[in-house]
């Protein structure tokens, strides 16, 4: 009940640490015919869950987030590679490349789109902001590339704060630009 009506379930590989519980939200989530996201969180994470994480991304997860750290430590290979390996298991990958954009991959579909260089003073939240944008996106039907923009737009005002909250003046910003 805790996933009815919902299409996604965003999950963040720092979860892998209490696996119990993150083997119970894919349950409960794949019972409600749930998406599941996974952003791998850190390349560290990726080192001590690899093994777990193969088998997720086989047979649990839609669509996963990497940056570039987290992907090599996955693939070993660079950020165009590890994108087409990440595309030939999940239904939609996406390798972050930080002020360089991202990548985007579904089904035949390639996308890279650029951000806007900030003065990045503090990557706390960089992360989870990059998703809220673009997850928003994608939930008011826009394209891949018009969510990941927005993602990148969160994602490169964060960056400019110290802390993971951007104010709501910049959110004022934000909102007059999509």
């Amino acid at each position: 009940e805790h996933f009815a009506d919902h299409d996604l379930v965003h999950i963040e590989g720092y979860l892998l640490f209490n696996m119990p519980f993150a083997e119970k939200v894919i349950e409960l989530a794949k019972q409600a015919n749930c998406k599941i996201a996974l952003d791998l969180s850190s390349f560290e994470v990726v080192g001590i869950f690899k093994e777990t994480l193969e088998t997720w991304l086989k047979d649990h997860i839609d669509i996963i987030i990497a940056n570039e750290d987290e992907a090599k430590a996955y693939t070993d290979a660079e950020p165009e590679q590890s994108l087409e390996i990440f595309a030939g298991i999940c239904d939609l990958a996406i390798v972050k490349l930080g002020a360089d954009g991202v990548l985007l991959a579904q089904g035949d579909k390639r996308e890279r789109v650029n951000t806007t260089k900030v003065n990045a003073i503090d990557t706390t939240g960089a992360g989870d902001l990059w998703a809220s944008g673009f997850f928003y996106g994608l939930t008011q039907g826009w394209d891949l590339a018009k969510s990941a923009s927005l993602g990148c737009q969160t994602g490169a005002s964060v960056v400019q704060e110290i802390g993971a909250v951007i104010p709501d003046s910049v959110w004022e910003k934000i909102n007059n630009n999509k």
